[in-house]
């Protein structure tokens, strides 16, 4: 279990790594990513959650 946490550890530090050096060489690609791609990932996520949740109570309901 140890080393499962560890490597998810070390592959999330490095994958920060590469997308702040990422992110410092392309600031505008950076600021369009924050501005416009993560939010319609929120949105998507908040929508597939809701179909998950709301298809099955409205098959329940008929």
């Amino acid at each position: 279990m140890k080393n499962i946490l560890q490597t998810i550890n070390k592959f999330e530090k490095h994958l920060d790594e590469r997308a702040e050096r990422f992110f410092f060489r392309h600031p505008n690609l950076a600021f369009l990513f924050m501005l416009v791609v993560l939010p319609l990932l929120v949105l998507l996520a908040v929508t597939v959650t809701t179909f998950i949740i709301a298809i099955p109570v409205s098959i329940i309901m008929l």
